[in-house]
Order: structure tokens, then sequence, then C-alpha cells
């Protein structure tokens, strides 16, 4: 049956506004948190210990928000919370995000999660790297919190905010959390005034997972002996104190040798008991904005000082490096990603807490405006030493952020202190190392021996900005060219700036060399690693050096340093070999050599072998030889030195020029018989 055209007009209207209505359907946006905002009271909102809804704060348009009064106390500890249990479809992404504030500075609250399951509350929910999603909040301003997890074989989890603290801080202060929000991945509401931050975006420069058998020197290097403050370890490279385990880079504390162990040069009163482990990027990797990041391990224990840390890639290695090719510290910079400092007593503050602190200044005084002032954060429970976390900075020219396990704990936007700017927008080099005791820790506890800092990777990412950033820094600052290892031989003085330049006029490249890679820890006390050549002005101590392998550390410097220039630094291996063992010679021989006569062999003279008949051949072949051949026959080869009769081709009448009378007489005959053929 036709339909009419009133029909199909109708159909095509439905049609068309269907069309139009299914986007709206698709992006409709479900959050999960039920009376979110607390706008009617507690309904939906479990509470213990005095969680309460307020109308003292609230964030936005509101009125009212959840909080945590001085009134949530467990005996003489902060203990309370509120929150929501939600049901959620397992092996599915969520996000989770809310806004918090506390009214007392130094007060601690925690927003986090728990499992559910059978309706008892279970562990803390860990994010995709493992770690706790607990963020600490510790702000006096309201600030949005968030963390991500996958629901793997659960049906439901407690959203809350907790108090749980021995603080008085903590005791006495409200902590408020509004606008909780809980989205399965994807399905955030794009119409929010807050952007969710875009790790997908972030595009992998470097990394280092530790599974290959040794450490990768290509990319690390080595910081040794006594170096800094009232430390009682003495940084060595031992395999039984920097190793690689199970993919994993550990640095171990063990007992220093009686005998080896002295006073710290610093602090007379501080006993170098422990040997450890300290390795760094120097020279070798740098970083210019990005994320750095680690997955660690962290140890605990009285005076443990683990630090995963950074500092200006111009650094002169405490005296490592002449003082005119670089700059010290804090002109330098120094970024602190991560710094515990432990005690002896299990899950307490310090075994739970890491640091977040960056140092810098215009002369030895580090006076900088955000110098020093640094921020803790701390689990809720248990010490770092339970499991892995990660620890990273989110760097932009001008902003630094902290994050742990992928949470941001601290922001520093430097970009209004001039003298700040000036140090940190420059490349930086990573440093990991086992501190045991010090000025800030006190005492290191004896007993600790076998405490280890475990590291599962490091990992070096950017985003489009951040690399357009760098790109605009590396546009106009110097670069090292033709920088390559070099063999040279024992008492050379070779010119180690041949062929080595860079692209601005106004800089000039030097060089300092030091024995890291000779280090030798077999002496008692202090021993160290020394600044042997300091520049190309001493270039005439190169002779004087011992067979080994060397740093040179190249610089491209300007001709007017201070602490705002810019300077590129490059480390590479001065290997030197011993001297050619010269070419052994055979005497002439007096005697005669007696060879049996024959008919055949009328003109078979007993001729005595001449110094030209031996010593011509070595001699060809010795100057044929390049610098860093091997000698046939050297000890490198395992065979006969050159010179001895056994290598030697046999001397004949040939060799010496002399053709015997009865070839003569041959080409002769033969010549006659091809010219009567032709006539």
């Amino acid at each position: 049956m036709k339909k009419s055209l009133k029909t199909k007009l109708c159909v095509l209207f439905c049609f068309v506004a269907s069309l139009m209505l299914f986007p709206v359907i698709v992006e409709a946006q479900t959050n999960l948190i039920q009376n979110s905002d607390f706008e009617l009271g507690d309904v939906a909102w479990d509470s213990r210990n005095k969680g309460e809804v307020t109308s003292e704060q609230s964030y936005g348009t509101g009125r009212y928000s959840g909080v945590l009064s001085p009134k949530a106390l467990s005996g003489n500890f902060a203990n309370g919370y509120i929150g929501q249990v939600v049901r959620i479809e397992p092996n599915t992404n969520y996000t989770v995000s809310a806004f918090a504030k506390t009214d007392t500075e130094g007060a601690e609250g925690y927003f986090t999660a728990r499992w559910f399951d059978n309706d008892q509350q279970g562990e803390i929910v860990t994010d995709v790297n493992g770690g706790a999603v607990d963020q600490t909040v510790n702000s006096t301003e309201w600030r949005k919190y968030q963390f991500s997890f996958n629901s793997g074989n659960h049906t439901k989890v407690l959203i809350q905010l907790v108090k749980w603290s021995e603080s008085e801080k903590t005791k006495k202060s409200n902590i408020f959390i509004d606008n909780v929000e809980m989205y399965k991945d994807n399905e955030q509401n794009s119409d929010k005034d807050e952007k969710p931050r875009d790790d997908t975006a972030y595009n992998l420069v470097w990394r280092d997972d530790f599974d290959q058998a040794s450490l990768n020197l290509n990319d690390w290097g080595y910081e040794l002996g006594s170096i800094r403050g009232h430390e009682q370890q003495h940084y060595v490279s031992n395999s039984e104190n920097v190793f690689l385990r199970d993919g994993n880079l550990v640095l171990r504390a063990t007992d220093r040798p009686a005998e080896k162990q002295y006073n710290n040069p610093r602090n007379e009163e501080r006993r170098v008991i422990y040997n450890s482990g300290s390795v760094r990027t120097h020279g070798k990797k740098e970083f210019l904005y990005g994320k750095l990041e680690i997955r660690a391990k962290l140890p605990k224990g009285q005076g443990v000082f683990p630090a995963f840390w950074t500092l200006g890639s111009d650094f002169c290695l405490d005296g490592k490096i002449a003082g005119e090719q670089g700059r010290g510290w804090p002109t330098t910079g120094e970024i602190d990603v991560m710094e515990l400092v432990g005690d002896s007593q299990e899950g307490s503050y310090a075994n739970r807490t890491v640091y977040q602190t960056i140092h810098y200044g215009e002369n030895s005084n580090h006076f900088g405006k955000y110098s020093g002032n640094g921020t803790a954060y701390s689990i809720s429970n248990g010490n770092f030493s339970d499991d892995f976390h990660t620890f990273a900075i989110d760097w932009y020219e001008g902003k630094i952020s902290w994050l742990v396990d992928g949470v941001v704990v601290r922001t520093v936007d430097y970009s209004d202190d001039e003298l700040a700017s000036k140090i940190f927008n420059k490349p930086q080099y990573a440093q990991l190392n086992l501190a045991m005791g010090g000025a800030w820790p006190g005492p290191a506890g004896t007993g600790l021996a076998g405490t280890e800092f475990m590291i599962d990777y490091i990992s070096y990412s950017r985003n489009d900005v951040q690399k357009e950033q760098a790109d605009r820094y590396y546009a106009v600052s110097p670069r090292l060219n033709g920088v390559k290892d070099v063999t040279i031989t024992e008492g050379e003085v070779p010119d180690l700036l041949s062929g080595v330049s860079t692209n601005l006029s106004d800089y000039h490249v030097d060089y300092s060399i030091d024995d890291e890679q000779m280090f030798d820890d077999s002496g008692n006390g202090n021993t160290n690693v020394s600044l042997l050549v300091a520049g190309k002005a001493n270039r005439e101590k190169i002779a004087t050096l011992p067979v080994g392998r060397y740093n040179i550390h190249y610089s491209a410097i300007p001709n007017d340093l201070n602490y705002a220039s810019y300077v590129d630094r490059k480390t590479v291996v001065l290997t030197i070999e011993p001297k050619k063992p010269e070419t052994e010679s055979v005497p002439p021989t007096t005697e005669k050599k007696e060879e049996p006569q024959t008919k055949d062999s009328p003109n078979n003279d007993k001729r005595p072998e001449t110094k030209h008949d031996k010593n011509n051949i070595d001699s060809t072949k010795s100057s044929s030889l390049k610098k860093g051949d091997d000698l046939v026959g050297s000890k490198h080869s395992g065979t006969n030195k050159v010179g001895s009769r056994s290598i030697l081709p046999k001397t004949n009448a040939l060799n010496n020029g002399q053709m015997p009378v009865i070839g003569v007489i041959f080409v002769v005959l033969i010549g006659l018989y091809s010219s009567k053929i032709k006539n």
C-alpha cells in the first residue's frame, strides 16, 4: 500500500528529530556519586567519628560540604571519615575527583578509596602502577584531587575523606570535601571547567628498566667517596653496593671494614661506618622539561636517606671538574624529586613520608624565593618500604609539579622569580643515591647493613608543549661537536681539542680529566676521585697518567661565565694503552750456513744471512702499523714475537736481489728460441 506524502514527511521528520537527539543520549554523563555536592545534607553519605555536613564552607555556588571536624577523634588520635559506597562493574577503569581543603596550615587528611565487597571495608585501592590512590589533603585553599583505578574483580568501592593522624594540627583542624565525582573512563563531563590531565600525550624519550646484566655505563656514572654533609657512608662502585637484580637497580648499604672507617671530614663526630651506592647520568643523559619518573621501593631505618634528585648539567662535581668550566652548588639548581628521612619505628611518620624541594641561589647561599621551602607527602599507613611507588616531576618552563603514585602533591610556579627562571630553565642530570645519616636525618643507626634502595625503572617523556619549550632553549644554546672516546699510548700528550668545537662564536671548549673509572677503594680511609688534568693549559700532565681508563669532561662555555650562562657538557672515556714493545731484531750471524751442494745448483753460494735480510722485513711490518693496531705476535694475540725466527719467511737468493746464473741462462735460451720461431 502506498504511503501518502503527508505520512512520508511525518516519518522523515521523526527520523531527523531522532538523529538530533541521539548525540545527547550517547553523551549523557552519569556521576556515580549521589548527592555529590552535599546540598541534600547527609543523604547517601556514611560517616564515622563525627564525619558531618556543614554550611561553614562550600566549593562553588553551593551552601554545604562534608567535613571532618576537631570532634573526629578516637582517644587522643585524629580518626574519622565521611564516605559513600558505590557499586562498580568488574574490570572497568574509573576516575574519581573531589575538591578539598583544610583550615589549618600543616594539617593533613586523605581523599582515598577502599574495596567494599561483601559490605566490609577492605584493602586500600591501588592505581595502575600498583601504588595506593591516597591523595594528601593539606592545602588551605580549595584544590581538586583526583585518582584513577581499575576495578578488577571487585563490585563495590568506598570513596572517602579520612582523618588519621597523631598530629596536634590535624586533630584541631577542619578538613572539608565537596563536588565529589566518579565516572567510568571516557564518560567524564566535557562541560566541566577543570580540564583533566592527558597523560597519553607524553612521548617516551628515554627509559632504563635495569633488565640488562650490569649497569649501562653509557648512561650512568658513579659518585664515589665521602662527598656531602655529615653523612656516614662511603660511596663505592663495588658489585655488592651497586648492582642489578631481577630487573631492579639496587643501591645497598654494607658495613665498611673497620680498618677503612674514618671520621667524616666535615664533622669529626660522625664516623663513616657504611659503604653505599650513588649513580648519576652527568655528561651522558640530560633532561629539560618533561616528566622524569622512577618506580622504587624505599628503605626504612634510623637515618636512612635515599634520594632521587637532579642537578644542573654544568655542575663541577664538587671539584672533579675545573671551576672555570662550569658552576658549583647551588647556582646549578637542585630539584629533589624524592627524599626520605627514616627512623627506627615501624610505620612512623618518617618512614611513610617523602619530601619535595628545590634549592638554588646566585652564590653559595641558596636564598631563592622558593629555595629550601619543601613540602611533605605521607601515605596513610605502613611504610614506603612495604611496596613500590612512583615518584616524578612534571616540568614545564617556569613550573614544576611533583607527583607520588601519579598524583600531584606539590606545584611551584617559579616564573615570577627571575633568579629561579635563569637557573632552572636549563638542562639537569639525574642522580640516585642511598645516604646513611646526615645533618638532616641525624646519626645513622647501627646494624643497618643490607638496607636497600630498589629502583624498578627510570623514564623520561615529554608532551608537545614541553618539547617545544626545550627546542627553543636548544636553538640558542651551545652544542659540542666532534666529542668521542679517545685512545692514546702511555706518555703521549695528545691534542684533545682537535676536531672538537662548539657552534657559538663567543664560546670556547675546554676539558677536565678525572680518575673515576680507576677508582680503587683498597686503601684505608677516605679514598676519592681526583681531578688530574684541569684543561688544555695543563695538557702536559696527560703524559704522566698511567695506563687505564679516565673520564674526559668536555664543556662548551661562554667567554664570560656567570650563573645565568648556558653550558653544554659531555663526558667520554680516555683510554691509555701501554707502549708497544719495540720490534725484536735478530743479530747478524757470523757463522756460514752449511747447505748441501747438488749438481743442479752450481750457484748455491754459502752466504751468511745479513742484517738486511731480517731487519728490513721487520721494519716494513712495523711502519705499516697504525696507532691502536695489535702487533702480530704481541701478548694480545698469544703468538710469537715479531723478529723471532719462527714467523719470518725464509731468506733466499731472490730476497737478496740476486738471480741464480742458471736462471739467467734459461731466460736467454727461451728468448733465442722465440726469435727463431718468428723468423
